[in-house]
C-alpha cells in the first residue's frame, strides 16, 4: 500500500464511515475465469458522508497492509441508486483465493472499502493454494498477489500453396521461335562433344509438314519423261524392223 493509501486512514477519520457497504461476493465463493461476477453492495444513506455518485470499483489482491491493483473493473459508477454490478472475470494468475474488490468514491483512496477475499479459479475450474498462509503481522489469513494473464499470441502460420497453383514447367522450345530453338540444340550438341562426362540432353525431332510445292515438285519427279517419243518410234521398234527386212532378204 502506497504513502498516501496509509495515510487516508489516519489523517482522515471523518470518512472512515462509508456509505457502500461491501455485500458480495463473500468468503469461500469461487468463479471462473470468464464467468460472470456479481459484486453487490448496501448502501447507507445516513450520516453527513458525500453520496457516492462518482465510485470506482477495483479488483485487488495482496495483504491487508499491502494492497496490489490487479485491474480497474468499472469507472463514474453512482452507488447512490445502485446496489449491485456484473462483469466477466479476467483470466488471472495465480487461480487462489487471494482477490477482492475495493470501492473508492472520487478517485480517492480516502473513505474506501473492500469485500472479502474470493477466489478466481482458471478457464476449466482448477484452483491453487494462496502463496501465504497468514498475514505479515502474524493474524491466520491466507494471502497472495495475482496479476493478469496476458493474451496468447496467434502463431502465424505460412501459407500453404496448391499444387494446382505451381506454374508448370515449359517445355523445351515451347516458347521460342524455330531458328532460336535450333540455336538451342545446337548449342547443346556442341557442349556434348567437349563434356562427354555430361549425359546428352533429351533432343527433339523436328517434323516439318511438305507444301502444296512440295508436292508438285516430287508429283514431277516421280512422272516419267514422255520427250524422247515426241520424234518418233523407240530405238527398239527400229531395231526390230531391221532385222525383220534382213530375215527377208535372207530367205
Amino acid at each position: 500500500m502506497s504513502i498516501q493509501w496509509l495515510l487516508s486512514f489516519f489523517l482522515l477519520p471523518s470518512f472512515a464511515c462509508a456509505t457502500i457497504k461491501p455485500v458480495s461476493p463473500g468468503p469461500g465463493d469461487v468463479f471462473r475465469s470468464g464467468s460472470p461476477c456479481l459484486i453487490s453492495w448496501d448502501t447507507d444513506r445516513s450520516g453527513s458522508t458525500q453520496p457516492w455518485r462518482n465510485a470506482t470499483i477495483y479488483l485487488m489482491s495482496g495483504s491487508n497492509l499491502n494492497m496490489s491493483m490487479v485491474t480497474t473493473v468499472v469507472e463514474h459508477l453512482d452507488g447512490t441508486n445502485m446496489s449491485s454490478y456484473s462483469w466477466l472475470l479476467p483470466d488471472v494468475a495465480p487461480n487462489a483465493d487471494i482477490y477482492f474488490y475495493q470501492f473508492s468514491n472520487n478517485g480517492v483512496p480516502a473513505g474506501s472499502t473492500w469485500t472479502s477475499r474470493f477466489t478466481i479459479a482458471s478457464y476449466s475450474g482448477n484452483t491453487t493454494l494462496p502463496q501465504n498462509s497468514e498475514q505479515p503481522g502474524g493474524a491466520p489469513i491466507p494471502w497472495g498477489v495475482g496479476h493478469l494473464v496476458p493474451p496468447k499470441s496467434k502463431i502465424s502460420s505460412s501459407p500453404v500453396v496448391s499444387p494446382r497453383s505451381r506454374p508448370l514447367p515449359t517445355r523445351p522450345c515451347e516458347t521460342l521461335k524455330h531458328h532460336q530453338c535450333m540455336t538451342s540444340l545446337e548449342d547443346a550438341l556442341s557442349s556434348d562433344s567437349k563434356n562427354p562426362a555430361t549425359p546428352p540432353p533429351l533432343r527433339q525431332r523436328m517434323v516439318s509438314h511438305p507444301t502444296v510445292i512440295d508436292q508438285i515438285k516430287l508429283t514431277r519427279q516421280r512422272r516419267p519423261s514422255s520427250r524422247g517419243n515426241r520424234g518418233g518410234p523407240d530405238l527398239s521398234v527400229h531395231l526390230l524392223c531391221a532385222l525383220a527386212t534382213l530375215w527377208l532378204v535372207v530367205l
